[in-house]
């Protein structure tokens, strides 16, 4: 009987080695991309090659440590208690993100509650109407996805707004002075921005199933899911990513707009 114990102990002991060993094995042999990256980088002195080595390894160990968290959450029946500070975590670290891009002093204070807004509205909507199940492994990974896209399409709103009201400084401060309001004055940039944020999202989307297949039906593709089903949930998936960014862009500008302008109506000093 001990024999027979140590035996399934090894089985298992191996069978999870190996399980482990074979998906590592294949990231060793897709590291060859890497190290390509990094001698064209060498040999065109384009100089990435630190912070690539850097974001590839931290990306690894990030993904590593999501993986054995995920596997926990997965089969728990209070996943909806870890799934709230997944939730908060994913807020957070956006808006902290998305703030050192833009370059405002306090910028967290705008970025984060304006990605919260535009993921959280765009999630729940998937799932009250019940396009997704109401289930760990479709939520939290879509969540990713509506706080990244959405922490995407804030930068880049932000900072073409702060470009476009420096460039036009002047031009703004004569509306001002002619009796229009901070809103009236800025109301056209803020579309621009806006407008400009979400043109690599909406370009991706028309060309959807020409150029490329976008990695979340990739994923399903591999994982034998039936093509039509797959490109069914692509294409609501784009849906909430664009609904995310366009809800936080508008919240973003929104924000931003109270601190560009004193309550007087005037364009903030250190704009």
């Amino acid at each position: 009987m001990e024999g027979l114990l140590r035996l399934k102990i090894l089985r298992r002991f191996y069978g999870a080695m190996f399980m482990y060993a074979e998906p590592l094995i294949k990231l060793a042999y897709a590291s060859a991309l890497a190290i390509l990256v990094m001698a064209v980088s060498y040999l065109r002195r384009i100089e990435i090659g630190r912070d690539f080595s850097f974001a590839a390894l931290r990306g690894f160990a990030q993904l590593m440590l999501l993986s054995i968290v995920l596997t926990y959450v997965f089969t728990s029946t209070i996943w909806h208690i870890f799934a709230l500070p997944i939730f908060i975590a994913m807020a957070l670290l956006a808006g902290y993100t998305s703030a050192k891009r833009v370059g405002m002093p306090k910028a967290t204070l705008i970025t984060t509650p304006s990605i919260a807004i535009g993921a959280t509205t765009s999630l729940a909507a998937m799932t009250v109407l019940k396009v997704i199940p109401l289930q760990p492994k479709f939520v939290i990974p879509l969540a990713g996805m509506a706080f990244g896209n959405a922490m995407n399409i804030c930068s880049l709103t932000l900072n073409r707004l702060l470009s476009e009201v420096r460039n036009n400084r002047s031009r703004i401060e004569a509306m001002l002075a002619l009796g229009a309001t901070a809103q009236q004055a800025v109301e056209q940039y803020e579309r621009t921005s806006i407008k400009s944020a979400l043109i690599p999202s909406i370009d991706n989307m028309r060309t959807l199933g020409i150029i490329f297949i976008p990695g979340a039906m990739t994923g399903m593709l591999m994982a034998g899911i039936d093509p039509t089903t797959a490109a069914v949930y692509q294409i609501s998936i784009f849906f909430m990513i664009i609904s995310s960014g366009i809800v936080a862009a508008v919240n973003a500008t929104y924000l931003t707009k109270k601190r560009l302008f004193t309550p007087a109506h005037q364009l903030a000093e250190d704009v």
